[in-house]
């Protein structure tokens, strides 16, 4: 999960190219159809980014029962969320999340995912938030070599082993070892997960665990579950991305989609497109991306950033 914030963002307006009574506004790389005379003379407004769940108030009436913000494609254009007033007295770049009552859509586990927590076990292995490239893609370097990774949707896992056994975390919490808790049946699912773990003592395995758990399936079917990496931490430190994949040879990991120079049209159109999860016949949920050489930055910390398919953020619920 990255960062939520419905921030309160400039307004300019663009000719849509289909429809004269609507506008597109441009809010950091994302495209967003308004109508043109709700908007006329504002200068700010407060952008509502997709997967946010809207309040049942008046002022988003206009919704109907379709709460869940989306892509849509409107006269031809596709347009990536919803510009609404800025609340009174808000200035640009303020997070008015609160104000509005605007939440992030969190997909539900199933009943056997939760599971009950245990104590972490020591050390450093904090949970794993990857950030929204549309909003910090500045961040990145024209030509610096990047790998591209597709983002698999599931649920965060982690897993080392401390102190004589095995010990499986969810993104947020270390779970007490259950036969039916999703993490602990990716564990058993997973041929070389538990070995690796035995013999890398003092390295976390971070992936996702996939499958029967969330709307896309990957072709598994009764509930079948599957887990593949997409990190590796040695203390307080990230594994450059190809010694990773040397050290965890004998892991299975998130399909690599491409390497290269660093580039926005490239990069924007590798998000969507089939997964690349062998027996699975559906889109991908999008990608990531990071650096060749692992690297952080003052505003968000390490480096690397995700592209959310729009043929994803449009599907039905």
């Amino acid at each position: 999960m990255s960062t939520f914030r419905i921030e309160v963002v400039p307004v300019a307006l663009e000719r849509h190219p289909n429809a004269d009574s609507l506008s597109i506004v441009r809010v950091f790389g994302w495209t967003v159809c308004v109508r043109t005379a709700d908007w006329v003379g504002v200068d700010c407004g407060a952008y509502i980014c997709p997967d946010s769940i809207v309040p049942d108030t008046p002022q988003f009436a206009f919704l109907g029962d379709h709460r869940r913000i989306k892509v849509k494609k409107l006269r031809g254009v596709v347009s990536q969320g919803l510009l609404v007033p800025a609340p009174a007295g808000s200035n640009i770049g303020d997070d008015v999340a609160a104000i509005l009552g605007v939440t992030h859509y969190d997909p539900p586990l199933p009943l056997t995912g939760g599971g009950e927590a245990e104590a972490a076990p020591c050390g450093y292995r904090p949970t794993y938030d990857v950030e929204g490239w549309f909003r910090y893609r500045h961040l990145f370097v024209p030509g610096e070599p990047v790998v591209v990774t597709e983002k698999i949707h599931g649920c965060s896992s982690r897993f080392t082993h401390y102190d004589g056994r095995m010990r499986c975390g969810s993104r947020t919490e270390w779970k007490k070892e259950s036969e039916s808790n999703l993490w602990w049946r990716a564990l058993r699912a997973s041929k070389s997960l538990e070995p690796f773990c035995r013999n890398h003592l003092g390295l976390t395995v971070y992936g996702e665990v996939y499958g029967q758990v969330q709307d896309l399936k990957y072709g598994k079917a009764n509930g079948e579950v599957a887990f593949a990496a997409f990190d590796i931490l040695n203390g307080d430190a990230w594994f450059d991305f190809a010694h990773a994949r040397h050290v965890g040879s004998d892991l299975d990991w998130v399909p690599l989609v491409a390497e290269g120079e660093y580039e926005e049209t490239w990069l924007r159109g590798l998000a969507d497109g089939k997964t690349l999860i062998p027996g699975a016949d559906h889109m991908r949920e999008g990608i990531v991306i990071k650096p060749k050489v692992e690297r952080t930055h003052p505003e968000i910390g390490r480096v690397q950033m995700k592209i959310v398919s729009d043929e994803y953020l449009a599907r039905a619920d």
